[in-house]
């Protein structure tokens, strides 16, 4: 019988939730005014909301602890304003990482003008020394690399987590290899379902594992999609 490595799952079901006309977060960790004692940060990552915002509307958030802040659209592409009124655009395809520094606000805006998006808004706690003028916006598809992850980020960023994400057809397997045994391992299920070190995972679950070298999944439904960050421990 395969050894279980220590982890906890985060159920989509059991998230903080927060809605209103404008919008729905869905919270893994403790956001806002959610608070539940099981479901504290995982190391780094401070933040794992998952955002629904209406045609047209704006949400504003501010930093509380200097971190890396990433966006991944879902779908449809959000307009992301800072203090100084600089604007960048993310799209589908897309992931935007920016050293935020505590108390920056941001202006998160849908400017379609009939449809909701959905995108993923991310916080990865940065360290004193980090380098504070990180922004970048990396880009990845899925067209002919199917059934693998694939690396969004390259190694040459120096940034400390990696984010891999992947889109698989039913029964299609693959192997995380861990750059080092003492990182810490997030996965969250996008589309459909995975069986995932010996855990089953519906969309919109999350899986935090430590203490492994490796990470065995496996597609149980087609075109499903997982994403996975691997963080300094």
């Amino acid at each position: 019988m395969e050894k279980l490595s220590p982890g906890q799952i985060f159920l989509a079901d059991q998230r903080g939730i927060v809605e209103n006309e404008t919008s729905r977060r869905f919270s893994s960790f403790n956001y806002g005014h959610y608070v539940n004692e099981s479901r504290k940060p995982f190391g780094p990552l401070e933040v794992f909301n998952d955002e629904i915002l209406a045609a047209g509307k704006s949400i504003n958030v501010t930093i509380q602890n200097s971190c890396y802040l990433v966006i991944i659209p879902i779908t449809g592409a959000l307009l992301t304003t800072d203090a100084r009124h600089k604007t960048t655009v993310t799209d589908v395809g897309e992931v935007f990482i920016h050293y935020a520094q505590a108390g920056e606000t941001f202006e998160l805006t849908n400017t379609y003008p009939t449809d909701w998006i959905n995108f993923l808004y991310i916080q990865v706690k940065a360290k004193p020394d980090a380098f504070p003028f990180f922004e970048q916006t990396f880009s990845f598809d899925f067209t002919g690399r199917k059934d693998d992850l694939i690396a969004v980020i390259p190694g040459y960023s120096n940034l400390p987590f990696s984010i891999h994400m992947g889109q698989f057809a039913g029964r299609a397997d693959t192997l995380y290899q861990l750059k080092n045994s003492d990182s810490l391992f997030y996965a969250f299920v996008i589309a459909g379902a995975f069986e995932l070190q010996g855990r089953l995972l519906h969309e919109r679950d999350g899986l935090a594992l430590w203490d492994l070298q490796e990470a065995d999944m496996e597609a149980l439904s087609n075109n499903a999609v997982m994403l996975v960050i691997e963080m300094a421990g």
